[in-house]
């Protein structure tokens, strides 16, 4: 054994805490508090506003009911200032329970750090942002003051995790975005809800709203995009408003091929209303898997899209868009018109979805306005799509026929999905390329049944061998 090693292990506190500085650039500290709240009042010892203030980088905020005596807190004094660049502010309960924070008319946070603001089995409810609550923000060469985050504004990422968000709002006399969340880096929603929220703000008689995304964004607002994304797993959003463009989430990412990743697994995004781009507006590189989008509405009378706006990349997999509607347009809508040479299209449809969406009562399903100098190629298997123009060539394989969905309803397990009736195509004719264990409705509810996969979100857990061979 050398010198150096019997060093080492003679000393391992000391070898521990060099691994901590060695790591303190990119990791919260290595000797992270819990601190717990005390309380339920809005201010003073004890309250979670001074216990927060308090708090190191990268603790661990504990609101635990049986020592507080409550259950809930109402803010009275504005909102909470989170200046540590990470921190977790959490229930120590179960996950079938939360602590429920109203903001009163008040944004609840403003997370000033540029890392990772963690809710834990949260409630966030009736919180408002309003122009006392302006930051300034730069798109490209312009600088614009804007109203961000009903409930959460963080500088950094928000993580979700078996928390909802609700009836929170935004209210500006020029930019308004994200109704619920704000987040300039992220947003990250697990077992998650994001729902009834909404934006308004400054209407222009010629360019329309300045409100954007009513349930929340991710990224900086505005063209050129920045470094934005979402994961979102086993989540609902649903039931958000606003006058300008995505009701339910944007994620503003770059417009060439270097962004993260987001993605959308196993969830439902439904109900969202806006003036364009009624669910999902995304500028940047997304993947939707084994979920639903359903039921949006968009009211502009120039084209746009009624479920999902695509400004650059868009993967579809075991997926159902279905339901959606638009005054002009289709449930999704790709566009490189807007945003110029920047836009470099890959798409790809797996095994999905996208029927009975309308445009005026007309089947509305895809549709391309894409330069011709750099033409829209769709790949994959084992799709449904009933309409479609021109400009956006599907594979050669999918079928045009109606899928013969039910309602949106609670089939088993966390979210809402779109069962078939008999005698649809679905039945028997998707495939498994993304090795799915489970459909959308997670663990009990198997992707391929007796060696058969179905198109879409959905998966018939029971079925006759011989009739899913096609035999009647």
């Amino acid at each position: 054994m050398s010198a150096h090693q019997s060093v080492e292990r003679r000393h391992p506190l000391a070898a521990a805490v060099a691994a901590c500085f060695a790591l303190a650039a990119f990791a919260p500290p290595c000797f992270a508090n819990y601190d717990n709240v005390t309380n339920c009042n809005d201010t003073g010892s004890g309250s979670l506003r001074a216990t927060i203030a308090g708090a190191g980088n990268g603790d661990t905020i504990v609101l635990n009911p049986v020592t507080m005596q409550c259950s809930a807190i109402t803010l009275g004094s504005g909102e909470i200032v989170v200046p540590q660049n990470d921190l977790t502010v959490k229930y120590n309960g179960n996950n079938a329970n939360r602590f429920t924070l109203t903001g009163n008319n008040h944004r609840i946070f403003h997370h000033t750090g540029s890392g990772k603001l963690t809710l834990q089995r949260l409630t966030l409810q009736f919180g408002k942002a309003t122009d006392a609550d302006a930051i300034s923000i730069v798109t490209g060469k312009y600088t614009s003051n804007a109203v961000p985050g009903g409930c959460v504004y963080s500088a950094g990422v928000v993580d979700l995790e078996n928390s909802q968000v609700k009836y929170c709002s935004v209210a500006a006399s020029n930019i308004g975005i994200g109704g619920g969340i704000g987040a300039m880096k992220g947003l990250i929603m697990n077992n998650s809800t994001l729902r009834d929220n909404s934006v308004t703000a400054f209407v222009s008689p010629t360019y329309g709203s300045y409100a954007e995304c009513g349930g929340a964004f991710a990224g900086v607002p505005g063209l050129g995009g920045g470094n934005g994304y979402i994961n979102v797993n086993y989540s609902t959003i649903r039931d958000n408003a606003v006058g300008g463009s995505g009701g339910g989430l944007c994620i503003i990412g770059p417009l060439d091929n270097s962004g993260p990743q987001s993605t959308i697994l196993n969830s439902t995004i439904s109900g969202n209303s806006a003036n364009d781009s009624s669910a999902i507006l995304s500028s940047g590189l997304l993947s939707i898997a084994n979920s639903t989008v359903s039921g949006n509405t968009s009211t502009s009378t120039t084209y746009t899209a009624s479920a999902i706006f695509v400004g650059k990349i868009l993967t579809l997999r075991n997926s159902t868009v279905a339901f959606n509607s638009a005054t002009n347009g289709a449930a999704i809508w790709f566009n490189n018109i807007k945003y110029g040479s920047n836009a470099h299209y890959l798409v790809d449809f797996e095994s999905s979805i996208v029927a009975n969406n309308t445009s005026n009562g007309t089947e509305a399903d895809v549709y391309s306005r894409v330069d011709p100098s750099r033409a829209l190629t769709i790949t994959g298997a084992n799709n449904i799509v009933m309409s479609t123009s021109a400009g956006a060539p599907l594979p050669g394989d999918t079928l045009a026929g109606d899928p013969l969905l039910l309602p949106l309803a609670n089939n088993g397990g966390p979210t809402l999905t779109h069962a078939f009736r008999d005698g649809s195509p679905a039945f028997g004719h998707g495939n498994n390329s993304g090795n799915f264990s489970n459909d959308q409705r997670g663990s009990g509810f198997g992707r391929a049944v007796n060696g058969v996969v179905d198109i879409g979100a959905y998966e018939a857990q029971v079925r006759d061998v011989i009739f899913a061979n096609g035999f009647d």
